[in-house]
């Protein structure tokens, strides 16, 4: 048994924002049925991205706008504990999909929006991308870094998004205790600038000005002589010595054990007012060896570092035994792709195991499935699909991602 056995998602988001959570909520053991439009998700034509948050989902594509596409949506509404996308102001309100519509058929449930500014005018109209929030957070500023001279930096595809579909599993799980606690069902939201200032949260105002944080170096390495990457013979090491311990470990590993009483790093504050200095002592001594040899005589001292050992994205992750023994990889059989490894559970439980159950779906897979379980008869679902309220893949089709 899984953690959320028994509860139903209902997923309208499209893209990224919308549909990585409940991809989250459904490793949790949820059945989440994606409703998708029946050309398909946009973000489809994006194929890795689209892959990386649909796995383990039931699909069905239905037309909203048709009427009897609307019946269909409004039902499974009906059954649902959780609805949940990412559509702009206004928009899911001409579906006829918003809150409001969806209390009447189902007082209880528990609806999640993952916006792109917010739910409050004017920014609640506007939709938008990652990079924007990345942007509006100050985190392309900082990474850059700015303050440096160098330019500000786009740093990494989606990572607001994800942030931002975190922020709505930890809401949609609380909405959902909360719902069973009293039986009242809620409204929630989270947003893609939300996930950007979480990202920014060790940022902050004392007396209205700026608190000293650490921050990236010219050379975008790290935050410190200790806390930072170092070039080794054959690549780059990860360094993270933050305790005198593992410094005087450091010391020790790389034959410098002088360095433990030289006043100019005596203690973390010296170190990082002689950074530099530092930098330049442990960079010579680094580049002496190879950075798989550097991390295992670290780790053996209980300094922690890791070797950034993965340049054919993500081929050597999902094959090291370590990560599959932690339940990091999952494998399953894509209809079109043939064998799949995508990274597996995220959080863990003793009693109710986590588990990615089956590949990302094609579009209008689990059509049939679903109208099924909604008490359609096999004529009433040919005829709603050559009405065009709702759609499957047919053999001669099967390529459709």
């Amino acid at each position: 048994m899984n953690a959320l056995e028994g509860v139903m998602l209902l997923d309208f988001g499209q893209y990224l924002a919308g549909p990585f959570g409940p991809m989250i909520i459904g490793d949790l053991g949820a059945d989440v049925i994606k409703v998708e439009p029946l050309t398909g998700d946009g973000m489809r034509f994006v194929n890795q991205p689209f892959m990386g948050c649909q796995r383990g989902k039931r699909d069905i594509a239905l037309d909203i706008k048709h009427e009897r596409g609307k019946e269909i949506a409004l039902k499974l509404i009906e059954r649902a504990d959780i609805v949940h996308h990412n559509m702009t102001v206004g928009t899911a309100a001409r579906l006829g999909i918003a809150y409001e519509d969806c209390k009447k058929v189902n007082p209880d449930v528990v609806y999640c929006n993952t916006y792109a500014y917010g739910l409050d005018e004017p920014l609640g109209k506007f939709g938008g991308l990652d990079p924007l929030y990345q942007a509006t957070a100050g985190l392309e500023y900082e990474s850059g870094p700015v303050h440096e001279g160098n330019p500000p930096m786009y740093y990494r595809f989606g990572m607001c998004d994800t942030a931002n579909a975190m922020l709505s599993v930890l809401g949609c799980l609380l909405g959902l205790y909360h719902q069973r606690k009293t039986g009242e069902g809620q409204e929630l939201w989270t947003s893609l600038l939300d996930g950007g200032a979480m990202f920014s949260s060790d940022v902050l105002l004392v007396d209205g000005k700026t608190h000293p944080y650490p921050r990236l170096d010219k050379d975008q390495t790290g935050l410190g002589a200790c806390y930072r990457l170092y070039e080794t013979s054959d690549g780059w090491l990860q360094l993270a010595a933050v305790t005198e311990e593992q410094w005087r470990g450091l010391c020790q590993i790389t034959r410098l054990s002088e360095l433990v009483d030289d006043p100019r790093f005596a203690d973390e504050k010296a170190r990082d007012t002689n950074r530099t200095a530092l930098e330049e002592i442990l960079g010579a001594r680094f580049r002496e060896r190879t950075a798989l040899t550097w991390m295992r005589l670290l780790t053996d001292a209980g300094v922690p570092s890791e070797v950034p050992v993965d340049p054919k994205g993500g081929e050597l992750m999902f094959f090291d035994a370590d990560n599959e023994k932690l339940g990091l990889v999952a494998e399953y059989e894509h209809p079109i792709l043939g064998t799949m490894r995508q990274y597996g559970s995220l959080i863990d439980f003793s009693e109710t195991p986590t588990r990615a159950r089956s590949a990302p779906p094609m579009v209008g897979q689990h059509t049939r499935e679903i109208l099924g379980e909604l008490g359609y008869a096999d004529e009433e679902m040919d005829q709603l699909k050559a009405d065009k309220a709702v759609y499957w893949p047919d053999d001669s089709y099967m390529w459709t991602v």
